[in-house]
């Protein structure tokens, strides 16, 4: 199977060249692909520190603002996809963030997946008790009327009438070109919020998904992948990284990482 890499990155230059880097130690024989979301203005400074890590720089060239690119951003890699990745080398693309530490294979981590398979850290049921307390469906919250509006959406056009849905938390996926490919023929791709609306719509296309437990924290347990802004300790890293079974891969970290 032929794994590679979209890094996506808006932000902070330094911190993503040493991202970089560390995802070429430990996968130097993968493909790293650029997606760069941030300002348009701000291009060939990115291009002048990235460019030597990766194998192909692309560019979102759109007037959307940070927070649609935020809420979105399952349409900014449909969108590079569309306009340049289904013509570079790969079965199934890791998405990893500007703010993602990696200390391992990603084939390691990934052992087993095949080609047409979707990973998506913490897929599970949107039950009662996460949609009563979740911002993206709480009833009272601005956004439920989005997310009934999607329940209708794909009710309608698809017959998806699941109880409970699924949702997922958009820290760390993995994408076959089969999802992408059928993503595109979805005619209101703005409608619903991408942490529910992504594996909805992988059950909706038959794509099986890879199950592995990578730590994703849906509650107040410690664990290493974070959706909220809340930035894993050094301590806790360091001390994962000691034990032989401990997790490799973490989320957010902001700062530049010197133990190599």
């Amino acid at each position: 199977m032929n794994l590679a890499v979209l890094f996506w990155f808006y932000k902070e230059p330094e911190v993503c060249e040493n991202r970089l880097q560390l995802i070429k130690k430990y996968n130097s024989n993968l493909k790293i692909y650029g997606l760069f979301g941030g300002e348009l203005s701000d291009t060939e400074i990115y291009k002048e520190k990235l460019g030597r890590y990766l194998d192909d720089f692309y560019v979102f060239d759109s007037n959307k603002n940070v927070d649609w690119k935020w809420i979105n951003g399952d349409l900014m890699i449909l969108d590079w996809y569309n306009e340049k990745g289904r013509n570079l080398n790969w079965d199934s693309i890791v998405v990893v963030q500007w703010d993602m530490l990696i200390f391992d294979s990603l084939l390691d981590q990934f052992s087993g997946i095949n080609k047409n398979q979707i990973y998506l850290s913490g897929l599970r049921n949107l039950d009662k008790e996460i949609e009563n307390e979740w911002d993206w469906t709480k009833p009272g919250e601005k956004e439920r009327q989005n997310y009934l509006n999607f329940l209708k959406y794909v009710k309608k056009n698809y017959g998806y009438a699941d109880d409970p849905p699924l949702c997922s938390l958009f820290i760390l996926q993995v994408f076959p070109k089969i999802f992408f490919e059928k993503y595109l023929t979805v005619k209101n791709k703005e409608i619903g919020m991408l942490e529910y609306k992504i594996p909805i719509y992988a059950k909706i296309f038959r794509i099986p998904f890879y199950k592995k437990d990578l730590g994703t924290r849906w509650n107040d347990d410690p664990k290493p992948l974070n959706a909220i802004p809340e930035e894993i300790s050094s301590d806790y890293i360091k001390e994962e990284l000691i034990k032989k079974d401990g997790w490799r891969i973490f989320h957010p970290y902001y700062k530049i990482w010197l133990n190599f």
